[in-house]
């Protein structure tokens, strides 16, 4: 007959959970039960004495004569058999003291809760508040927190042998799981995933848990959970949009009578706070001078005249915009030089400023949060994401508190920090988080700097004027390519509505294409298509959408519904017009003059109210009389 074979034993590392010691545990039994010089060790209730002088035998005897004589064994044996299984249990646990396992255990039982004091999982009266520990993860399922909550409750109830005491009584028999246990694991579940979500269980199955216990219904609230947790986020978008629009959700006014903001009443005198500017002087502060709150360095009187020069001449580059004169004839980018207009008493080196001015435009990357597009300066130098104040307040982002701190650029000044906030965003179907301290000044909207770009796997190429996202998605920034290669112009665009019905909830938004022809990223004027069946229904001053100026995104477009009344949207629907939004007043361009070229031609005497472009009979196709009868007219 075969010898039975026994399973490979591995030894414990300084990193072990409870599932892996007790793996560890259950093979090292089955390996040691084998012999059956240790089996008699391993059973429940075998005790020992502790290896001393007064007493090497460790308290065994020898057999008696009862037991036959094959198997009857001395007391000096005994320990050797004894001593020898401790020792390879002590080889496979190198984290253990050897002296603690083979010379001071008195037990099988010792050995493991000492191993398990060793990795501090021995349940004992502090363990249980390490259930505050257990939070939600974002990438974790809430079927595996709950069993993560059941787990650590069963294995922290108390037992008779654990040694630990209930206001004085070693309890006689294991404790067992209660039904109001059950109930407390269910509430911890439900608040560790929504703080709010504990009262919309109650609102929606209060009449269920007058003769259910809430543990009992567990299996209900798992199906219906993503339904609850879409009705939380419904509602607090619905908060954010009141916030956003005071008049959502009211009825219209019937009479003529005026609201009570716009109606007389007594006024009280109150003095208005005006926040003092946060001037500083780089300058004096280095120089130790107590004055460097008085004044900024521009005005400082130990500035350098030079460095003064310098500093006129920066202010006045206002528009670092790219233009489409710049793309065509300065392919580099340093910006050309311009005529100053600085009305300085002193001379001003032109170039030598211009040589020491070098302007390039910072990346930047449009996205969407919710149905508000927004604009995200990349800065690779920063350590920390921040928003303006004002912007989070108008997006509606949530505010938590915070202790961190953050400085301007210089280094020392610190930055009126309102709270700290995180934002989902979107942009050609891929979700960018951003955590972002709320900053009271900040010169950009939102600046994102090294962990935005770090958590989102994002690089800037400066050279091409690029950003890649996620190593695919390349979004260009700067000014438009000048080469069009659409030929044809139109005057409007048709915007239609996805191939499937759709039905947009007060609040919420339409996502739409925008067509080619159109940048990917730039302003639309959108006005409501009358004949559209989202129109039909409705009087053509509430026509949807509202007319108004827009941000693509991506070349995606969201219509928001500002109504109190939810929108029906068929599919393919011609639902709204859109056209580029371009600049009243094109660029003024000088035509160098020429000796050789003539003097102008006089201009035709046209009226006032008629184009400059128009001209009559611009061929030469009609005839003295006809012409003049036709100038006549005007």
């Amino acid at each position: 007959m075969a010898a039975v074979r026994a399973p490979k034993q591995w030894s414990l590392t300084t990193t072990e959970t409870i599932t892996s010691i007790e793996a560890w545990e259950n093979n090292l039994k089955y390996i040691l039960s084998l012999d059956h010089n240790f089996a008699s060790f391993l059973t429940a209730g075998a005790t020992w004495l502790k290896k001393t002088n007064a007493s090497p035998l460790r308290g065994f005897t020898d057999d008696d004569e009862d037991i036959p004589q094959i198997q009857r064994r001395t007391a000096a044996q005994k320990v050797t058999h004894l001593e020898m299984m401790l020792g390879q249990l002590a080889n496979y646990a190198p984290v253990i003291s050897r002296n603690t396992i083979v010379r001071n255990s008195t037990s099988i039982s010792g050995v493991w809760q000492a191993i398990r004091q060793h990795y501090g999982l021995q349940s004992t009266g502090s363990r249980f508040l390490d259930l505050a520990n257990i939070k939600a993860k974002l990438d974790q399922r809430p079927e595996d927190l709950y069993q993560c909550l059941m787990s650590f409750v069963e294995d922290n109830l108390l037992t008779a042998a654990g040694g630990i005491t209930h206001h004085g009584i070693t309890p006689e028999a294991d404790e067992e799981l209660s039904p109001s246990l059950e109930n407390f694991i269910v509430v911890t579940w439900l608040q560790l995933l929504r703080p709010d979500l504990p009262r919309l269980v109650k609102q929606r199955y209060g009449t269920e848990l007058r003769c259910r216990t809430l543990a009992s219904i567990k299996p209900e609230i798992s199906q219906a959970l993503d339904s609850l947790l879409e009705e939380l986020r419904t509602s607090e978008e619905a908060k954010v949009l009141r916030t956003i629009h005071p008049s959502f959700g009211r009825p219209p006014r019937i009479d003529n009578r005026p609201p009570a903001s716009y109606r007389p009443y007594p006024t009280k005198s109150k003095t208005t706070y005006k926040p003092r500017s946060n001037k500083s002087c780089a300058l004096c502060l280095q120089a130790g001078r107590p004055d460097y709150r008085s004044h900024f360095l521009s005005t400082c009187q130990y500035l350098p005249d030079s460095d003064r020069q310098f500093m006129a001449r920066a202010r006045h580059v206002t528009d670092i915009e790219d233009t489409q004169e710049y793309e065509d004839n300065h392919p580099d980018d340093n910006y050309p030089p311009s005529q100053s207009n600085c009305d300085c008493d002193h001379p001003i080196n032109h170039r030598s400023a211009t040589c020491r001015v070098n302007i390039t435009q910072s990346p930047y990357l449009h996205v969407f949060y919710n149905q508000h597009p927004l604009r995200l300066t990349i800065d690779t130098g920063a350590e920390t994401n921040m928003i303006k104040a004002s912007l989070a307040h108008y997006i509606g982002c949530p505010i938590s508190k915070s202790s961190q701190l953050a400085l301007q650029a210089d280094g020392r000044t610190p930055l009126s920090i309102v709270g700290e906030t995180r934002l989902s965003l979107s942009r050609n179907g891929k979700t960018l988080t951003l955590e972002a301290l709320v900053v009271e000044d900040l010169d950009v909207d939102i600046l994102a700097g090294t962990p935005f770009m770090t958590c989102n796997d994002i690089a800037v190429r400066p050279a091409k004027h690029e950003i890649i996202i996620a190593g695919s998605d390349i979004v260009p920034y700067g000014s438009p390519n000048s080469s069009f290669k659409y030929h044809v112009v139109r005057y409007c665009h048709v915007l239609r509505a996805p191939p499937t019905n759709t039905t947009i909830w007060p609040g919420g938004f339409l996502e739409v294409d925008i067509p080619i022809d159109f940048p990917p990223d730039t302003q639309l004027a959108v006005e409501p298509r009358v004949d559209s069946t989202s129109c039909q229904s409705i009087k053509s001053s509430h026509a949807w959408p509202q007319p108004g100026i827009l941000e693509s995104v991506g070349r995606k477009l969201r219509l928001v519904n500002c109504s109190t009344e939810p929108i029906f949207i068929k599919k393919n629907d011609h639902i709204c017009q859109a056209r580029l939004v371009t600049s009243s007043s094109p660029p003024q361009t000088q035509v160098p003059s020429s000796p050789d070229l003539g003097p102008p031609p006089l201009p035709l005497h046209t009226p006032g109210y008629h184009l400059e472009q128009v001209s009559v009979d611009p061929d030469g196709i009609f005839s003295p009389d006809e012409k003049r009868d036709t100038l006549s007219l005007s």
